[in-house]
């Protein structure tokens, strides 16, 4: 018994010897267990993996609502489905007739496939801009340079595998058009790609019905954008696109996916940090053919702020229909004198500012377009429509377009004069019909009738657009005195606008350069033609609003604005005013500083009166067109040659005249004088003062009712 306890008392001391014992063990009850799973239970294994694969996906959030500044609704979202493909585990036979399986339940329901590769809507070609563009997307895709659009096709027809649908060569390219939409995106288990956009519930129903067979599909709901002003406010909300990958590159780590769709232009475009909102998460549990079995959310999605702009819904209609029906009368001389058509004028742009604080209240382009054409992914012949049109209905004149601005830079001119001391507001000048220094240019109504202005001081000079008056203010203080209050107007400047592209225009005689890269000369002659608002002045048309401005309200030069307020909807907090200016300064490189211009009261008033007798009195320029209306307004007709064809047609004016609330100014491209320009503005003018608080609350619920869109 000794013997037998010193044994166990021996083996129990030998500690190496246990620990040997243990990892034996050890390690044959995993080899048993390994053997149970790998061999035993292994196919009961290999099927519950199969039924139990894990991917996350996003839940798109809906972008924030943009309202103008009643509440209208401009810019909404709507409940769309969409599909997803993901690369699944069969093989790329059965993948093919799943996908032509999808193709054929879309065109029963007049549904559209998504996808970018570059083919026409014809389906007979490519839909290239240009041969640089075709040469680098073969590049890209590997695609032999020679390679013609056949060719190409049949490349695609052997990569994926599409014999067998020979019989039908556009069932050939849809179905490259989706597994290339798949894999330009990296589609895989894990990852889909969104290869339709906004199915009908028809298509919807339909591919659940048959999602067994249709291997790796997922439809998903979205909500998609939507603008219920359609054309009106194109170029100032924008649109809404899929990001591109040069912008994915750029906005991954901000939270935006492949398949985000962003702000491209307009207030959709500078505000897209407030409006993107933040993506749910959700985790999906499917097979290895894609089957779905349970989901959870993990992250609820978040709405994006909504946008309140300065625009009024209503009067922003009423400068579009000013500016429609005038460009119209042009077209047919109903409203010309003689009745004489002019046939070119085509386009223009209507900008109308509330003088005292700088808000955009209106801001129209005509031609326009209509941004719901970009949600989905815009369709070739659109956008061949829309980019070829020589009229440019993308192009936001109001802020990009520079134009010469004729007479209606004469009431700058006369201020230069008064500020400097070269004139005083009694002071006369003699209209003799030809100015007696440089190239002696003549007078307008000399050259038209024979006739001049007599004697005439500032006051009288606008309210008959005397050119030898403004010849002589030109030639007394000199083209550096007027470029310097040009340029303390805001003219040849930024706005600082909160929208993209705004251009700088041009004041003729700041630093102008020659090819060889110095001054060019100047002469007398040059300030002439600069001092009548010619020569190479050029502004755009909510730069000349702001001068306006300037001049209504006593001499503030505001900072222009669309933008009202940001808010968080599920908080109702507001953003600071301040954030938002400075995410707006960074965006588009500019920071106004509003600033007195420290006019004299006395010279302002007389220019003021000279603005007010062109529209009130007989004589005045623009006395046909608001003689009749019960609004005071003072405005400024102007006429500015162009290179070629009829000239264009400039209207400025502020309202009312005893305490200025709103500044106006139009631009008719070959509208061929000022005065029938005016006929836009009149309108504006009406509508703005006689819009009640009732009747912009009834707009705004027609608005609502109309596009069933609720809040």
């Amino acid at each position: 018994m000794k013997k037998v306890f010193g044994l166990i008392k021996s083996f129990f001391g030998n500690r190496s010897l246990i620990l040997a014992i243990i990892v034996v063990l050890v390690s044959i009850i995993f080899v048993l267990q390994l053997f149970s799973i790998q061999v035993i239970q292994g196919e009961e294994f290999r099927q519950q993996s199969e039924k139990r694969m894990l991917r996350t996906e996003n839940i798109v959030a809906p972008r924030g609502e943009i309202y103008d500044r009643n509440g209208v609704v401009l810019a909404t979202s709507k409940l769309s489905f969409n599909v997803n493909l993901y690369k699944v585990n069969v093989d790329v036979k059965q993948q093919n007739k799943s996908i032509y399986e999808f193709i054929k339940i879309l065109e029963k329901n007049n549904d559209k496939i998504y996808s970018t590769f570059p083919i026409n809507d014809e389906q007979n070609g490519f839909n290239f801009s240009s041969e640089e563009e075709e040469k680098k997307w073969k590049t890209e895709m590997n695609i032999p340079q020679e390679y013609d659009f056949k060719q190409t096709l049949d490349f695609y027809i052997k990569k994926y595998m599409l014999e067998e649908y020979s019989n039908d060569i556009l069932d050939q390219i849809k179905i490259i058009e989706i597994k290339y939409e798949a894999n330009l995106n990296a589609y895989s288990l894990f990852a889909g790609a969104t290869i339709a956009k906004d199915i009908s519930e028809k298509s919807v129903a339909q591919i659940e019905e048959k999602k067994n067979e249709l291997y790796g599909f997922n439809v998903v709901s979205v909500p998609k954008r939507y603008y219920p002003t359609s054309t009106l406010l194109s170029h100032v909300v924008g649109y809404v696109s899929k990001i591109s990958s040069e912008e994915y590159k750029n906005l991954k780590d901000k939270g935006y996916t492949v398949n985000s769709v962003i702000g491209k232009s307009g207030a959709e475009l500078t505000f897209d940090k407030y409006l993107k909102g933040i993506d749910g998460v959700k985790k999906v549990e499917t097979d290895s053919q894609g089957n779905i079995s349970s989901e959870t959310i993990s992250q609820e999605p978040k709405s994006g702020n909504s946008v309140t702009l300065t625009i009024d819904f209503r009067l922003q209609k009423v400068a579009q229909e000013a500016l429609e029906n005038t460009i119209h009368g042009l077209q047919d001389g109903s409203i010309t004198f003689k009745k004489k058509p002019v046939a070119d004028a085509k386009s223009g742009s209507v900008v109308v500012l509330d003088c005292q604080t700088g808000e955009v209240l209106a801001m129209v382009n005509y031609p326009n377009y209509d941004t719901n054409l970009f949600v989905n992914g815009i369709s070739s012949s659109d956008w061949n429509k829309l980019s070829n049109d020589s009229l440019k209905p993308m192009y936001n004149r109001a802020i990009s377009g520079t134009y010469a601005p004729g007479s209606t830079y004469k009431m700058l001119v006369g201020l230069v004069g008064l500020q400097t001391g070269k004139f005083t507001v009694d002071e006369k000048y003699l209209d003799t019909g030809i100015y007696q220094y440089g190239y002696h240019p003549k007078c307008w109504k000399f050259s038209e009738n024979g006739t001049t202005h007599g004697w005439v001081n500032v006051s009288d000079a606008i309210k008959g657009s005397c050119n030898i008056y403004f010849y002589e203010v030109g030639r007394r203080v000199g083209i550096a005195e007027i470029v310097k209050w040009s340029k303390e107007f805001g003219l040849g400047r930024k706005t600082g606008v909160e929208l993209p592209q705004e251009a700088i225009g041009e004041i003729a005689g700041a630093d102008l350069k020659s090819e060889d890269g110095l001054k060019s000369p100047w002469y007398l002659g040059d300030t002439l033609s600069a001092a009548i608002g010619q020569s190479s002045n050029s502004y755009t048309p909510v730069q000349m609003a702001n001068y306006i401005s300037a001049i209504a309200n006593g001499g503030k030069l505001n900072k222009v604005s669309i933008i009202k307020e940001v808010k968080d909807e599920t908080t109702l907090v507001s953003v600071p005013a301040s954030e938002v200016e400075k995410n707006s300064n960074e965006y588009t490189g500019v920071n106004f500083e509003p600033k007195d211009l420290q006019i004299n009261k006395e010279y302002l008033n007389a220019i003021k009166e000279g603005m007010l007798s062109v529209t009130n009195e007989s004589g005045g320029t623009a006395n046909i067109v608001f003689k009749n209306s019960n609004i005071t307004v003072a405005g400024k007709t102007g006429t500015s040659q162009v290179t070629s064809g009829s000239n264009n047609g400039i209207f400025v004016g502020f309202a009312p005249y005893e305490k200025p609330k709103i500044a106006v100014v139009a631009v008719i491209e070959h509208g061929e004088e000022g005065t029938y320009t005016a006929n836009v503005v009149k309108p504006i003018m009406e509508e703005y003062f006689n819009i009640s608080t009732a009747d912009k609350s009834n707009e705004k619920e027609a608005n609502v009712v109309e596009s069933r869109i609720s809040f």
